[in-house]
């Protein structure tokens, strides 16, 4: 495994670079489709993380979940600042149904997960 780890849970290792090295993965990827930055909250030792994009009705969001150790990207569609539909996972809707939560944090994980937000982002889906 790559990245910082420290000392808790799960084999006795806690991923706390995996956030970051996602997301300065996405964050190219998604500006290059037009979406910009709307919020951003820093994962700490044992807390949630996100980085929040939008593009006209679109909402990208990387996720970080610490309790779990896990990554994800979900979707939703928007109106201004208005959420208006529900958050979706971008690998199911790749996928075309629910997966199980994937909580690898190695680089080969955020390669299959930026790789369904390419294939969502290339297909041009809304949430």
């Amino acid at each position: 495994m790559t990245g910082g780890t420290a000392a808790g849970r799960h084999g006795g290792r806690v991923e706390e670079g995996a956030f970051d090295r996602a997301l300065a993965r996405l964050r190219p990827m998604v500006r290059a489709y037009g979406f910009r930055l709307v919020g951003e909250q820093r994962p700490q030792r044992s807390s949630h993380g996100f980085a929040e994009y939008h593009r006209n009705d679109q909402r990208l969001c990387l996720v970080w979940e610490a309790r779990a150790q896990a990554l994800w990207v979900e979707s939703a569609r928007a109106s201004g600042f208005q959420i208006v539909s529900r958050w979706q996972d971008v690998e199911w809707s790749v996928a075309g149904k629910r997966l199980p939560l994937d909580c690898d944090t190695s680089d080969e994980r955020i390669d299959r997960l930026l790789a369904a937000v390419l294939i969502w982002l290339d297909a041009g889906r809304v949430a």
